[in-house]
């Protein structure tokens, strides 16, 4: 067996690096205090700078005389925060959440403030892919709204959607749908089964099923979402945008391409339609359609898409984002299929320094990219390097499998888009 043929099994045993799924919508409690994911309610983006400018040119966060934190003033707050992290501006989001958080603690506020800052800290980690940062945080936000608010409330069923999806990022999928089918009962108890964000519930109930390998209720859950969403907003809405792409990623997976391409350029339409042609969600489509072309081995049209995407991902979030690491691992492993062996090796390179620097080094996605790099210092004659990294990439792997309750990282299903939306 020649060289090339323990590649291309290597290849299929790894399974596909390229990330065709988004990590689904994490839902942020609405009401008078929260900026949710109505546009209504929403802080205009000329108010949150100048908010930021106010709050830098005076040294401080809010005057001595608002330590109170009226309702407004601690919304404008987490709304600058949130704006920053949805624009992938996530050093400025952890800075204005993690003063703010400290500025409650130290006033003394009622306990929900503490858990919206604490529930937005969690999202700006999860956006990241930092895990147990954003577990932390989320937790703690479960545990005020609890004591605050009883168990039956929304922003209960919130906190419980968001630790349910750490759970299925880490793999531990049977505490994962515990909590998703905790959240789900609250929310259709509270808001009625015809509600968006029970749309939003069964849309991450439907990941995880498909995760299990449980296809036909996964496809069946996503349908309902995309209904209710779809009554409720309209067709063209961005918030149908993360359910059209994992849809597309459910059929591409079954190698149903003519079905996926579609809900892959709805996604994408809406994205650009509801955000410019600048923005992370964006890159994240761009992205997910080269995937699909790539899985056709239309590499040149695949190119074309990641190298847009990747344009889009630098300029927006910076160079050394996590979303740049997995758009240039993709790169690089259609670079390997192509047996462009040079250019792969600079694409696994960047791609490793970027991903090992952000999600750590022994994330699944580190090991993945390890193994492959590995194999294309097999082919380039670097036999010493390629089995010092090879070793490093089993060594993942064998802690992963070893942990309770995870699910093989080797299994392509479990690589993850560390970025929402």
């Amino acid at each position: 067996m020649s060289l090339m043929d323990v590649h291309q099994k290597t290849i299929n045993k790894i399974g596909g690096l390229c990330v065709g799924y988004d990590l689904p919508p994490r839902r942020i409690p609405a009401g008078e205090r929260r900026v949710g994911r109505s546009p209504n309610n929403r802080l205009p983006a000329m108010a949150a700078t100048a908010l930021l400018l106010a709050l830098l040119l005076t040294g401080g966060w809010w005057s001595d005389a608002a330590l109170a934190l009226d309702e407004a003033g601690w919304g404008r707050v987490l709304a600058a925060g949130g704006q920053a992290r949805e624009a992938a501006r996530f050093e400025e989001s952890e800075r204005i959440l993690t003063e703010a958080l400290a500025q409650a603690r130290r006033d003394g506020s009622q306990d929900v403030y503490l858990a919206e800052a604490s529930n937005e800290l969690g999202l700006v980690y999860h956006d990241q892919g930092q895990l147990d940062q954003a577990q932390s945080y989320y937790e703690q936000a479960l545990g005020l709204w609890e004591r605050t608010l009883g168990s039956e409330h929304e922003h209960v069923a919130a906190a419980l959607n968001n630790l349910a999806e750490v759970h299925r990022a880490k793999g531990d999928l049977q505490a994962a749908e515990s909590l998703f089918r905790r959240a789900s009962a609250i929310e259709g108890r509270i808001l009625g089964a015809a509600h968006p964000d029970v749309a939003v519930g069964l849309n991450n109930l439907a990941e995880l099923h498909r995760q299990q390998g449980r296809e036909a209720e996964a496809e069946s859950l996503y349908r309902r979402a995309l209904l209710i969403l779809e009554q409720a907003y309209g067709p063209g809405h961005a918030d149908l945008a993360p359910v059209l792409n994992n849809l597309a990623a459910l059929y591409k997976e079954r190698g149903l391409f003519s079905w996926a391409e579609p809900f892959y350029q709805r996604a994408l339409a809406v994205r650009r339609a509801r955000f410019g042609v600048s923005h992370p969600s964006v890159a994240v489509s761009l992205n997910n359609l080269g995937c699909l072309y790539q899985t056709q081995g239309l590499y040149e049209l695949a190119r074309t898409y990641f190298e847009e995407a990747l344009s889009v991902s630098e300029g927006v979030s910076g160079r050394e984002a996590t979303l740049v690491g997995t758009i240039l691992g993709n790169m690089a492993y259609l670079s390997d299929q192509q047996t462009l062996w040079h250019e792969s090796q600079g694409l696994y390179e960047r791609a490793l320094v970027i991903q090992q620097a952000r999600l750590g080094f022994q994330h699944p996605v580190v090991g993945q990219l390890l193994s492959r790099y590995a194999m294309v210092l097999e082919l380039l004659g670097r036999h010493v390097e390629a089995g010092l990294f090879a070793a490093r990439a089993a060594s993942i792997r064998s802690r992963q499998t070893s942990m309770p309750g995870q699910t093989d990282p080797s299994d392509r299903r479990m690589v993850m888009n560390p970025f929402v939306r």
